[in-house]
């Protein structure tokens, strides 16, 4: 199919189809801000179609490869919004110590928000809370973004191999932190 899109509109269009819900669902799970989804996750196809034309993609890396751009382009956003001063507020003012500041939750900050009030009971969410940020990221790309395990691959950079002994490490690791709270959870 990705070799079919970079001439026919038409393959392109069903690829877009497929991918359209998950990548827009991964990338609100991530952006409280419906614009910015939009904008990202249409940022995410166009670059999507100039690696498809420019003959960049193998057809099984396409998912994958979709969703890794959308976490750089939160990860840009988030450190574009970092960098400018909102309208109204003098650049004098950024970064007072008096000053009291609330960040917005951005990227898999959110994702873990969103997880966390998924779960059943509070000992299971204080067990996820233990986890490291890398085993909380690879659960949440499983089991909320519900990625394959060739998109997880890409989408982390690592093997096979390393994905499953992550993801087993991972669960391993939520497992105990939860059956010391005394539940399980499997």
């Amino acid at each position: 199919m990705v070799a079919r899109a970079r001439v026919d509109a038409e393959a392109y269009g069903t690829l877009y189809d497929h991918y359209l819900p998950r990548v827009y669902g991964f990338v609100a799970r991530r952006v409280a801000d419906r614009a910015a989804t939009e904008e990202i996750t249409a940022t995410t196809f166009q670059r999507g179609l100039e690696a498809i034309r420019a003959g960049t993609l193998r057809s099984e890396t396409i998912g994958g490869w979709l969703f890794r751009v959308a976490a750089n382009a939160i990860v840009d956003r988030s450190q574009r919004a970092e960098r400018t001063i909102p309208d109204g507020v003098r650049a004098a003012d950024v970064g007072e110590p008096d000053a009291e500041r609330s960040d917005p939750l951005v990227g898999d900050e959110v994702a873990t928000a969103t997880f966390l009030a998924a779960l059943e009971g509070d000992e299971l969410r204080r067990a996820f809370r233990r986890l490291t940020e890398p085993q909380r990221r690879v659960v949440i790309l499983k089991y909320l973004d519900d990625l394959t395990d060739l998109e997880l691959c890409i989408v982390l950079g690592v093997s096979a191999a390393t994905l499953t002994a992550r993801l087993e490490r991972s669960l391993r690791a939520l497992n105990t932190a939860a059956s010391r709270a005394g539940i399980h959870a499997a």
